[in-house]
């Protein structure tokens, strides 16, 4: 009797260790902003869309998957790329480009090569590229962080990133 007690003791901190590992593993890991860019307002009133990237890396264990890039406001609330799309979209690019009217972004072949977000393995650098209209920006709608819902080892994560500058620069 008590050989098989030892047999499920060992087998119990068997799993719980592997388990505890797993979770460790899971959750190590985050984004790192490289580069920030941020557009002078005086481009937003000449009414041109404009593109902007941000560079970043991975910096931990595995590869996660990007899930969807949610834009935080100054004001505390979420805008949700998928809600306003005809406002913000975002893109993967493998180039960082910092900012760029969108008549030269399509002049100089960027457009056609950006990816889209859901699905993306964020294994290397990479671009997170934001198509934004100028009508949507006003002083009060200024980006203030970035988050980030990415899938790693099956499991759901979220992170967020200041951008402390901002998108728009008086």
């Amino acid at each position: 009797m008590k050989k098989d007690l030892k047999k499920w003791v060992i087998l119990f901190l068997l799993v719980m260790g592997s388990l505890g590992v797993f979770n460790l593993v899971s959750h190590k890991g985050k984004f790192e902003k490289v580069s920030h860019v941020s557009v002078n307002t005086e481009m937003f009133n000449e009414n041109q869309v404009v593109y902007l990237s941000y560079l970043f890396k991975w910096e931990g264990i595995g590869t996660p998957t990007l899930e969807k890039v949610e834009l935080m406001k100054s004001d505390g609330t979420t805008i949700g790329l998928e809600d306003e799309p005809h406002f913000v979209k975002s893109f993967i690019s493998k180039v960082d480009f910092g900012s760029m009217e969108e008549k030269e972004a399509i002049k100089e072949g960027l457009v056609q090569s950006l990816l889209p977000v859901k699905g993306y393995k964020a294994d290397n650098d990479y671009s997170l590229a934001l198509r934004v209209q100028p009508k949507y920006f006003e002083s009060d709608h200024d980006i203030s962080s970035i988050r980030i819902s990415y899938k790693k080892f099956g499991q759901s994560h979220v992170q967020n990133i200041s951008f402390d500058e901002g998108i728009v620069s008086d």
